[in-house]
């Protein structure tokens, strides 16, 4: 594949690495903000991490510290997506998105710039709010059969959490895109039907959240991670995060702990009632940056706020904030929303022109630490924009070149 614009670093990383790269940021619709966490204690921050100014000092905190510094760094290149697509007869077409959770987390985001990429070529987004559950997905999809649209996206929508209803749009002889989720065993990518794998853009997250914590403690944490069991895609992105820290950091002690969703009122119990069982326990990683707000007060029912370290994924604007104002989150990792997007919108537009998509695209990630933090604009514009990950006008020209669009 031939690289023009966007992720050498990234991918070089998860080259290196464990050859994965990515998001199953999944269910990781980002609910809430941290409370703000300033400690007397800094955590340490230089190019990606380290437990000391001089950084780590074995070689599995250097080359932690190595990994995250290259990903820390934005990306300024990326994989040609794909060939040339004719998009000469789409305008005035119109597609439904429904998303998991379309007022949460990334997902207006995603949106946004779904919306923008679409209407580069005079395609209309209509989206519908799947309102997390299993009955409001299935609303949207009937209701979008009877709308008729060119097209249906659904977005971290788990084939298995709604299938009857996925399968009626399949019937009716709508495309259907379904994002972020992987396809029913031996299902083939098609100009109808068609998946785009998380796990591609979700191990990535797991792999850079593990690398902070151990640069930052120079392969010697005690962990509690929190792994999320919401779906299939979240579920396999917390078994490569566990099996990343035990090949990576042999010196590291992890104690899992299973969330998800429908129990968040339960985690601030769960993980203070961990840190008093277990004292030596000095880092907590949340699968996704959805649970920091539960976790910071877990941390402070258990009196270890002030030494007890995070480190998360997901990278919205109110976890990103946290970076800078609170001491003790040493690194978020994110994937960019809007480059997401329009992946999105290159695959939508391909099964328009009756084509299948490409089952994954680049992964555009970036590390976001006390390191970094103070190059970024922490505004929504700049959320909106995707440029905390990188120049947005290079993933826009790759694809709009490849559509002929404006």
């Amino acid at each position: 594949m031939k690289t023009t614009a966007l992720t050498r670093t990234a991918l070089s990383v998860t080259a290196t690495r464990l050859a994965a790269a990515g998001l199953a940021a999944a269910l990781a619709v980002t609910l809430a903000a941290c409370g703000n966490g300033n400690d007397s204690t800094s955590a340490t921050s230089g190019n990606g991490g380290g437990s000391a100014a001089s950084g780590p000092a074995s070689a599995a905190g250097k080359t932690a510290q190595a990994a995250l510094a290259a990903r820390a760094e934005p990306a300024g290149e990326i994989a040609e997506p794909g060939k040339p697509v004719d998009t000469s007869k789409l305008a005035g077409k119109t597609v439904y998105y429904v998303p998991i959770a379309l007022k949460v987390g990334h997902f207006p985001l995603v949106e946004k710039n779904l919306t923008d990429a679409l209407g580069r070529v005079g395609v209309k987004v209509y989206p519908c709010d799947g309102q997390g559950n299993p009955s409001g997905i299935s609303a949207c999809l009937d209701q979008a059969i009877a709308a008729k649209p060119a097209a249906v996206i659904t977005d971290y929508v788990p084939y298995e959490m709604v299938p009857t209803a996925l399968e009626r749009v399949r019937k009716s002889g709508i495309p259907l895109y379904v994002a972020g989720a992987a396809g029913p065993e031996g299902t083939r990518q098609s100009a109808t039907f068609a998946f785009g794998d998380p796990d591609p853009q979700g191990f990535v997250l797991m792999d850079g959240i593990g690398d902070a914590v151990i640069a930052d403690s120079d392969a010697k944490a005690h962990i509690l991670f929190l792994s999320v069991t919401d779906s299939s895609s979240t579920r396999r992105s917390g078994v490569h995060a566990l099996e990343h820290l035990k090949q990576a950091c042999p010196g590291c002690e992890v104690t899992e702990k299973q969330v998800n969703l429908s129990r968040m009122k339960d985690v601030p119990s769960l993980v203070s009632s961990a840190l008093i069982t277990d004292p030596s326990i000095d880092y907590v990683v949340p699968q996704y940056d959805t649970y920091l707000s539960a976790v910071t007060t877990g941390l402070q029912s258990s009196g270890k706020a002030r030494s007890v370290k995070i480190a998360t994924s997901g990278a919205t604007l109110a976890a990103v904030q946290q970076v800078k104002t609170n001491d003790r989150l040493i690194a978020v990792v994110g994937v960019n929303p809007p480059y997401l997007a329009w992946t999105i919108a290159d695959s939508v537009l391909r099964m328009l022109a009756g084509e299948a998509p490409p089952a994954e695209y680049p992964s555009m990630a970036r590390a976001i630490t006390k390191g970094n933090i103070g190059q970024l604009k922490l505004t929504p514009q700049a959320e909106v924009s995707g440029e905390w990950f990188g120049d947005p006008s290079v993933f826009q020209k790759a694809f709009t070149g490849l559509w002929s669009a404006r």
